[in-house]
């Protein structure tokens, strides 16, 4: 099974911030635990999520990231999350600054990930984490 990651890297060495608005990201294709692939993909204006959530006006907008499985990145609100996860892509909030050690952790399932929180009960995986659950997820945000 083949799982493809973009990251969000606006200088295209680090994971970034504002996955809404960037425009760099890293392309990793993961297959059988190993990467596989790695590009860079390079979104015109028209094609960042903002536009894309924002502005495009047509029934049923497309995005270039609606291809990948899941989206790694330093920062994006509850709403961007919903959005993806609509078009069954998953978005996770990290702390690691490296793209390639990032991969490594998620392919070992020790990437520690902050999921927005967006509706008022969820759950999380073993390998995720919640800033303001305190580990309690019986609880109404």
């Amino acid at each position: 099974m083949e799982t493809i990651v973009a990251v969000t890297s606006q200088n295209k060495k680090t994971v970034t911030k504002h996955a809404g608005e960037c425009r760099n990201y890293l392309i990793y294709t993961i297959k059988n635990n190993e990467i596989v692939f790695k590009k860079v993909l390079k979104l015109h204006d028209n094609e960042i999520l903002k536009y894309t959530f924002h502005e495009d006006k047509s029934a049923n907008p497309k995005n270039l990231l609606y291809d990948v499985d899941i989206l790694l990145t330093g920062s994006i609100g509850p709403g961007g999350v919903n959005r993806l996860a609509n078009q069954n892509v998953t978005a996770y909030v990290i702390k690691e600054k490296d793209p390639d050690i990032a991969i490594e952790k998620l392919i070992k399932g020790t990437l520690e990930a902050f999921a927005p929180i967006s509706h008022g009960k969820h759950s999380h995986g073993h390998d995720e984490k919640c800033e303001n659950c305190n580990g309690n997820h019986d609880h109404n945000h």
